[in-house]
């Protein structure tokens, strides 16, 4: 018989904290638009467990996962590995990891993270009952490709030109886990859905949020009561971006209350999880495995110090003249952040510091009953997790669910054909400057196709009960 268990706990900084995710000079917050929370879930089958948990953060680090899992397990006796830690990507919310010009880290916030995920899990136990579980599926047109090619060939941001439909294929499957108790009450409601969480904006811009994954478990929370947890994990976002026709008249420029879309996109999704969620049959009679496995995949290589020295002798003289000229500051903006990337690395190389060739990322794969959950770490981009399902589905699995920013953010990873979509230095955001804000190496070619193959690997050793 199945067992589960599930709780919140408040993660909001103080105000005045600064915010993390935003392009602006100003990140200092000056209000509460709404709370951010870690959620847990804990199932148990009796002989195992698994751990699900989503945070209204940015991202966290795959160091800070390992400091949680180790709290965990000392809290609750539950296995580090059997533990899932996702974020909902919110943009408007505190230093959670690393990052530059958008946000700085905030450690000590970090510190105090640990020990509420923690929390939230040992609360989530504490509430066991008995359960069922089942999931419902449907499809909602919220969000779209947000990488658009532009007639020079480049790629760009869907924002810049609103006539020009993107044309890349995205996930638009709404999937909705539900967990009842044997008196048919919610216990918990799991939302996965793909959409970068980006649409706080004008005059709410400094303010902490959840963006609209908060609206939507909000929602769903205040419709079942207050006993009921419901938890947002996002699925292969990586290049998606919200619809903003959903909200007649909307647009960057205009003089905006600043959560329009929020409200509207979050409570669109919630309704439709909800109405998914009253539909779904849920049985009790699961069984529940989790496996994961570390791939070592390739970053991309870094410029030498001679490099680097060299472009900033040739390209600091071009911004010295726009900003002489008083260009606009859309035309220097991203020049200005690559000369100061480029001084960043040459301080770090004068420390003596070197980045690696290759990195570590974690694929995790829970299996409750016919359900998989596919855990990649990151801004895994769409046609990622599109893969991993279309895989699953040609072995007669279609119940995947696929939850990005899983146990670390090591920023974007691009699938295979995003690397040679345009020439170096016009394929896109993601690829060109990303890193830079991040403040470390890309991942390299090869990445998507290792993750995708591993996910496939796990989720069939467990279908095959191994």
């Amino acid at each position: 018989m199945l067992r589960c268990g599930s709780a919140k706990v408040d993660i909001t900084p103080a105000v005045g904290t600064e915010l993390c995710g935003h392009f602006r000079s100003d990140l200092r917050s000056i209000g509460i638009h709404s709370n951010l929370y870690a959620r847990a879930l804990v199932l148990d089958d009796g002989e195992n467990k698994a751990v699900l948990v989503s945070c209204d953060l940015l991202g966290v680090t795959s160091t800070l996962v390992a400091s949680a899992r180790r709290r965990i397990e000392e809290l609750t006796g539950i296995k580090g590995r059997d533990v899932l830690i996702a974020c909902t990507h919110t943009h408007s919310g505190p230093g959670s990891m690393p990052c530059r010009v958008v946000g700085r880290s905030d450690e000590a916030y970090q510190d105090q993270l640990v020990k509420k995920i923690a929390g939230a899990v040992y609360l989530a136990l504490r509430n066991m009952k008995e359960a069922s579980i089942g999931l419902g599926v449907g499809t909602e047109d919220l969000a779209v490709s947000r990488r658009v090619r532009w007639p020079d060939g480049s790629i760009r941001f869907d924002w810049l030109d609103p006539n020009t439909p993107p044309k890349e294929l995205i996930d638009k499957e709404l999937k909705v886990l539900t967990i009842r108790d044997m008196s048919m009450k919610t216990i918990a409601v799991i939302i996965n859905f793909a959409c970068h969480p980006v649409t706080i904006g004008g005059k709410a811009f400094n303010l902490i949020s959840s963006d609209f994954p908060g609206i939507a478990t909000m929602l769903i929370e205040k419709i079942k009561g207050d006993d009921v947890v419901a938890m947002f994990f996002n699925g292969a976002f990586g290049d998606t971006h919200p619809r903003k026709d959903i909200v007649p008249g909307y647009n960057y420029l205009s003089e905006i209350k600043g959560d329009e879309l929020t409200m509207t996109l979050g409570n669109i999704l919630g309704a439709a999880a909800l109405r998914i969620s009253e539909m779904t049959r849920a049985h009790s009679d699961v069984t529940i495995q989790v496996c994961s496995e570390n791939v070592r995949v390739p970053l991309e290589k870094m410029p030498s110090e001679e490099e680097l020295k060299d472009c900033l002798r040739r390209e600091r003289p071009k911004l010295e003249e726009l900003m002489r000229i008083g260009a606009p500051r859309r035309k220097w903006w991203w020049l200005k952040q690559k000369l100061d990337w480029y001084q960043y690395l040459l301080d770090l190389y004068g420390q003596g510091k070197r980045f690696e060739e290759w990195e570590d990322l974690e694929v995790q794969v829970i299996r409750i009953g016919d359900i998989y959950i596919v855990g990649l770490p990151g801004e895994i981009f769409s046609h990622i997790g599109l893969e991993i399902k279309r895989r699953a589905r040609e072995k007669g699995l279609d119940k995947v669910l696929v939850f990005a920013l899983a146990n670390g953010n090591p920023g974007y990873i691009p699938a295979e054909h995003d690397y040679t979509i345009a020439p170096i230095g016009k394929r896109g955001y993601e690829l060109e400057y990303s890193y830079m804000l991040y403040g470390r190496p890309l991942v390299g070619p090869g990445t998507a196709t290792l993750l995708i193959e591993t996910a496939v690997s796990l989720i069939d050793k467990l279908a095959k009960g191994e």
